[in-house]
């Protein structure tokens, strides 16, 4: 059973370019309008651009750090090491932090099976050297 699986890494790709998209029609749509709608628009692009600059700083600050037991990284690790583990998981009943440090996460989740049933396991998120990793440590069916 493969029980360990580097962290998935952070998705940058929809913070920028939905961002970078919305600012683009935005642009696009004011020609033509007059002067209070397109200083209006204006306003909307820096709203717009100053938001997509602090989520890609949030992520940027949060790389190297060990993300939260459901956090979107963690869930994309988890299902990763789900397939690998042939466990055809349905949806997630839970996942509960159960102990959190400054160097390990130790977490429990719970998975609907397709099939009918339940598998439950427990796994830690550590860092190891500058690798932040995701390991299963104990399944119950």
């Amino acid at each position: 059973m493969d029980n360990e699986h580097n962290l998935a890494s952070t998705n940058f790709q929809p913070a920028i370019f939905s961002g970078l998209a919305n600012t683009a029609a935005i642009e696009q749509a004011k020609k033509g309008l007059p002067k209070w709608q397109r200083y209006l628009m204006n306003v909307f692009i820096v709203v717009i651009l100053l938001v997509t600059m602090a989520g890609l700083i949030g992520r940027l600050t949060s790389i190297g750090a060990i993300p939260a037991c459901d956090a979107e990284q963690t869930r994309d690790t988890l299902s990763d090491l789900n397939k690998e583990n042939k466990f055809n998981a349905s949806k997630y009943n839970f996942i509960k932090n159960v102990s959190t440090s400054d160097t390990e996460t130790t977490c429990t989740a719970n998975l609907a099976l397709w099939g009918g049933g339940t598998v439950e396991y427990d796994y830690r998120i550590f860092k190891e050297g500058s690798t932040v990793k995701v390991q299963i440590t104990d399944v119950r069916r």
